[in-house]
């Protein structure tokens, strides 16, 4: 293979590459707003459209519990700092703008076409870093390839969540920075820091490695991080006005101030957590990164200056955004340090090829191919053993339950719940009520106020609440015992309907809400009965 065409063919391989990411992303994804953050995200992308992010509901004001408004609030949403009667989402707003722009083009669908596009263009870029640093289309190729064939970057690349989308704008972003480009860095900085403002320090290397390169003089170093600067301050500056109108102060967020999120107690638990997670999805392999500051005489020249200060901070910047942030014991929560897996998949790449071509040069490239290969297909299936390509399919529950709710409930029932406390109200057009900040003492009473003012409540529970529900009301409250048969259950994975008023009217057995046959892998799109999500509620 030629030189002019070993290029050219690594970059057909990477564009194939991206195009089989975009289809695993559209086939298997999911395309429901089925968790609290794809429903926030989802429904804040509504808001967007219509130009205000504040639902007002009416009952608010009549519901005589403690916190009442926290109570109406679904997952993805929190009271408004300004309106006692109100409601807002808790989640930044790059990934919602991106959704509703796409749902602008193509409807409401739209919006589950931004993860799977991210995914591509993700692994473009990721060869493309890998071309600016290293020249090389085997090292490039192959970081295209660790990357797509991730746990965690597949895992998230079915869910319409920011991991992907915040991944993708700071690769760009660090790409089009090492190319001197620094308007259009600051641009992809931009994005990045409004799909995820808590990933801002990640501009810090990008900006400092622009000051260092090109001319020396104080004007011309002044004049590329102002380009920088001015290409990223339009979103920083949005994203601070925003969070000063809707959580009250431009440092805050919707998830809490930073004394609630961040701490040093935290430290220890993410590096054991963060460290282990990387080992068992990426195998101790990954671990010869570190190569390429620890021996950096086994790598070529790189194409660009102090390569290793911009990665080795890119790198160390994606750890430290979440380092002190408060932990979480599921191994996804990876998805928190992606924004850096193009990097630490680059670096692998690199010393893959390092070695081979050091300890074997006449068999590099059959060693390159196995050693990427046999990664690659531990990456994929350690993602089907993580159910990663089960997500799409599994998040169809949520639309079978609404769409049972919504046709064997009156239009005014309140569904009393928690984790289908967002998609009751998008796909089965029914209000909720989080029973997790109702007070406990308050559930019988909760439930008479509601049947007085004609709205006919049921709970509504998947499998692993109905004890922790019994613990919470079950002492103080008639309904809290949950000791009469559900109304209705979907038996796989287990939900249940429990009518709040009348226990008897309950059958012998209860009504079954059927698995639809739209629960097969592949693309599929459920319009949601309440669009755009302005519900206000009397």
């Amino acid at each position: 293979m030629t030189t002019m065409t070993a290029p050219r063919a690594a970059a057909a391989a990477a564009a194939a590459l991206a195009i089989a990411v975009l289809y695993a992303g559209f086939h298997w994804g999911s395309t429901v707003a089925g968790g609290a953050d794809s429903y926030g995200y989802v429904s804040e992308a509504g808001l967007w459209r219509q130009g205000h992010l504040t639902i007002q509901e009416d009952i608010i004001r009549r519901s005589p519990w403690p916190l009442a408004v926290d109570t109406w609030a679904p997952l993805g949403y929190r009271a408004a700092v300004d309106r006692p009667d109100a409601i807002v989402p808790i989640y930044p707003p790059g990934l919602p703008i991106l959704m509703a722009l796409a749902q602008t083009a193509v409807g409401f669908c739209g919006a589950f076409v931004v993860v799977p596009l991210s995914g591509a263009l993700t692994i473009w870029v990721t060869y493309w870093l890998g071309q600016r640093v290293f020249g090389d289309p085997a090292t490039s190729l192959a970081a295209g390839v660790l990357t797509a064939a991730s746990p965690v970057f597949l895992y998230q690349l079915m869910n319409p969540m920011t991991d992907v989308p915040v991944t993708a704008a700071w690769t760009l972003a660090l790409v089009l920075t090492v190319s001197g480009r620094p308007f259009a860095a600051g641009l992809a900085a931009g994005v990045a820091t409004l799909i995820r403002p808590n990933t801002v320090p990640i501009a810090l290397p990008l900006l400092a490695w622009t000051a260092a390169n090109g001319d020396r003089a104080i004007g011309a170093v002044l004049s590329r991080v102002a380009r920088a600067a001015a290409g990223m301050a339009p979103a920083t500056m949005a994203v601070a006005a925003i969070d000063a109108s809707m959580y009250g102060g431009p440092l805050l967020s919707g998830y809490g101030t930073l004394g609630d999120l961040y701490s040093l107690s935290h430290v220890t638990t993410n590096v054991r957590q963060f460290s282990r997670w990387i080992v068992d999805t990426q195998t101790p392999v990954v671990s010869i990164a570190l190569l390429y500051f620890a021996a950096p005489s086994w790598f070529p020249a790189p194409r660009i200056r102090y390569p290793r200060v911009i990665l080795g901070a890119t790198l160390a910047t994606s750890v430290a955004s979440y380092l002190f942030y408060q932990p979480f014991d599921a191994w996804w929560y990876l998805r928190f340090l992606l924004p850096m897996w193009p990097v630490l998949m680059l670096l692998t790449s690199g010393a893959i090829v390092a070695l081979a071509r050091g300890l074997v040069p006449r068999a590099a490239v059959p060693v390159v191919v196995m050693s990427v290969g046999l990664l690659a297909a531990y990456g994929v299936r350690s993602a089907v053993a993580r159910e990663a390509f089960d997500i799409g399919r599994a998040e169809r529950r949520t639309i079978d339950l609404a769409r049972f709710v919504s046709t064997h409930t009156d239009p005014d029932a309140v569904m009393i719940s928690l984790q289908h406390s967002g998609t009751l109200r998008l796909y089965g057009g029914r209000l909720t009520l989080r029973y997790d900040q109702l007070d406990p003492v308050w559930l019988d009473r909760a439930v008479a106020f509601l049947q007085a003012n004609g709205r006919h409540p049921y709970v509504v529970l998947e499998d692993g609440e109905v004890e922790p529900f019994r613990l919470r009301f079950g002492s103080r409250n008639r309904v809290g015992r949950l000791d009469w048969r559900p109304f209705a259950t979907l038996p796989s994975p287990y939900i249940a309907v429990y009518d709040a008023v009348d226990p008897s009217a309950a059958a012998a057995e209860p009504l079954a809400i059927g698995a639809s046959a739209s629960r097969r892998s592949g693309w599929r799109c459920d319009l949601p009965l309440v669009w755009p999500p302005v519900m206000r509620m009397k």
